[in-house]
């Protein structure tokens, strides 16, 4: 009796210790993933001294992430920038990162915020213009670029919209909207196509007439923005579709009380995005819960995701 109890309670153990093993984790993610990205904003300037940016850096790292998006506000004016150091000399932030001008590289570069174009020279930092799958604007601030892996295309379009001045008719101009809507309608999007946009003025959504808002809602998938530093997921009442593009305002790194980035693992059969916001108040890069983690079907609807349960609908 008493070797019998011994082996059921050896069995309950190891059928404890195998459950635990099949649960999710972060690591278990990036391998199941075809590949990861990640999304950041608002570091000021900071770099590695920063320990917000210290761990973002890492993490993206740890992840294998094929390439980082920024939404701006990368450097800031009267005082040390070592983020531009890092731009310029590490391998991984200079040939895969793609900046986004904002006001605060305005204020760097020229008069002030409202100097229209003028962080532009951010972009010389990681040599944007001999990127093969990258074309400029004559403006020299805004570009459509490709990254393609595995056969999946994430189609990255970045534009130039600074919250100064405050009249959105000319911090996000008409040849910025036109610019835009140009490069989505070339895009010839099939099941194996993702298309981001990022604009670092929260709110810019809303600037857009009916019909422009209806299509980029309808044939986008990762609508972003920044600028308040406030990491936030919207759902907008007039959307297109329950199968629309999901908007997200990114936060900010090292400058948020909830300081973070977004990092966003994708995944086939069918094509999907798990999208986390990983807050760097934490010790350790993990699985995100409610609020913060979502998973968005490419031409299908937006969902929190379901760790728990996550596994088991997998298609191999």
């Amino acid at each position: 009796m008493f070797l019998s109890k011994i082996k059921i309670t050896i069995f309950i153990m190891f059928i404890a210790i195998s459950s635990l093993s099949a649960q999710m984790s972060i690591k278990k993610l990036d391998s199941l993933a075809t590949f990861s990205f990640s999304i950041m904003s608002d570091n000021k300037g900071y770099a590695l001294e920063n320990e917000s940016m210290y761990k973002c850096d890492k993490w993206i790292r740890e992840a294998g992430d094929r390439f980082i998006l920024g939404l701006g506000d990368h450097v800031k004016d009267n005082r040390a920038n070592p983020f531009l150091y890092l731009l310029k000399n590490d391998s991984l932030w200079h040939n895969h990162f793609y900046p986004n001008i904002a006001d605060g590289e305005n204020e760097f570069w020229g008069e002030d915020q409202g100097t229209w174009g003028a962080g532009a020279p951010i972009l010389d930092y990681v040599n944007i213009s001999e990127r093969k799958n990258t074309s400029i604007r004559n403006n020299k601030c805004e570009y459509y670029a490709i990254e393609e892996h595995d056969g999946i295309k994430v189609h990255i379009i970045q534009i130039h919209y600074s919250d100064t001045p405050t009249d959105p008719d000319i911090a996000f101009n008409k040849s910025s909207r036109k610019y835009l809507f140009d490069i989505l309608e070339s895009i010839n999007k099939t099941d194996k196509d993702i298309i981001v946009v990022l604009v670092h003025t929260n709110g810019w959504i809303d600037v857009l007439n009916k019909k422009r808002k209806e299509k980029i809602l309808a044939k986008a998938d990762l609508l972003l923005d920044a600028n308040t530093h406030a990491y936030k997921k919207y759902d907008l009442e007039n959307k297109a579709s329950e199968n629309g593009a999901v908007i997200f305002n990114t936060g900010a790194v090292g400058n948020s009380g909830n300081s973070g980035f977004m990092q966003v693992h994708v995944l086939k059969n069918p094509l999907r995005m798990i999208i986390q916001y990983q807050e760097t108040k934490n010790a350790t890069r993990k699985l995100q819960g409610e609020g913060f983690a979502y998973e968005k079907i490419i031409g299908g609807n937006t969902k929190k995701v379901d760790w728990d349960n996550f596994s088991k609908y997998l298609k191999k």
